[in-house]
C-alpha cells in the first residue's frame, strides 16, 4: 500500500500528515496513535479527512510550549512512522 508523510514544523506548532488510499488504514494508524499517547502520557490533535481521488488524510499535530519544548513530540511521531512501516517522510 502507498502511504506517504508529510513533516512540518514551524515555531510552537509540529504537524505530520499520512496520506493512504485504502479507508481501512485508519484503523490501524489510530491503534499505533492510541499506543503511543498511552506509553508516552502526550496526547495530539489528530485529524482525518477524505479529499478528492479517494486520498485519505490523517494529521497528527502538537501546538503550544506545552508540547513542543520538549523532545516527547518527536519521539512520538518517529515511533509512529516507524510502528507503521512508514520510510520516508517529507
Amino acid at each position: 500500500m502507498d502511504k506517504n508523510a508529510i513533516l512540518r514544523m514551524e515555531e510552537n506548532y509540529m504537524r505530520l500528515t499520512i496520506e493512504y488510499p485504502n479507508p481501512e488504514y485508519k484503523t490501524e494508524i489510530c491503534k499505533n496513535i492510541a499506543l503511543l499517547e498511552n506509553e508516552l502520557k502526550i496526547y495530539p490533535e489528530v485529524i482525518h479527512r477524505k479529499e478528492r481521488n479517494d486520498d485519505f488524510f490523517t494529521s497528527v499535530e502538537f501546538f503550544g510550549d506545552n508540547y513542543i519544548c520538549d523532545r516527547t513530540c518527536g519521539e512520538f511521531l518517529e515511533k509512529l512512522l516507524h510502528s507503521l512501516d512508514i520510510q520516508k517522510c517529507d
